[in-house]
């Protein structure tokens, strides 16, 4: 599989990034397999890596506050999955088990802050993106902009060291 083509496909990176920027993801992101039943991530974890599904199906579940299994997604090819924990620095809020054989594109935190040194204001633009797609996913009540900015703000601690430390 050919990252760079990949991910040029992908809406969350066609949107915000510009060909330049998508080859030197492709070149800091690293393919990643999963078997059917293998955990990508689990609930409660720290966030230093989101994946970009290239083939195969994977549940997104929580437990809920009676310890009870709940399935929230299911998602596919050029979904992404753990890119809030990692914008945020949050743990993680949902496990992710491959359903089916998986391959995906991973891109860790490090792989990120290099693209982010090169282009810093892509990490407002990031951050804009997702909260977006957070309100969204949100069908209880819709963020608003202040929200919104408090994501920005968090995503941009988070990636502080490519902004000499502050944020």
């Amino acid at each position: 599989m050919d990252a760079e083509t990949f991910l040029r496909e992908v809406p969350l990176f066609a949107g915000t990034l510009d060909a330049e920027q998508l080859r030197f993801l492709a070149t800091q992101s690293r393919p990643a397999f999963f078997r059917a039943g293998t955990p990508l991530m689990h609930q409660g974890d720290l966030g230093g890596a989101m994946f970009v599904i290239a083939e195969g199906e994977v549940a997104v579940t929580f437990l809920d506050a009676e310890a009870r299994e709940q399935t929230v997604a299911t998602l596919g090819p050029r979904d992404v999955v753990g890119e809030m924990s990692l914008f945020t620095g949050d743990r993680r809020t949902a496990t992710v088990s491959a359903v089916t054989n998986v391959d995906a594109i991973e891109i860790t935190k490090a792989s990120l802050e290099r693209v982010f040194a090169r282009a810093p204001d892509l990490v407002d633009t990031f951050a804009r993106v997702l909260a977006k797609r957070q309100a969204e996913l949100n069908a209880a009540a819709g963020t608003g902009s202040e929200e919104r900015a408090n994501f920005v703000r968090q995503a941009r601690k988070v990636f502080a060291g490519i902004f000499g430390g502050g944020a």
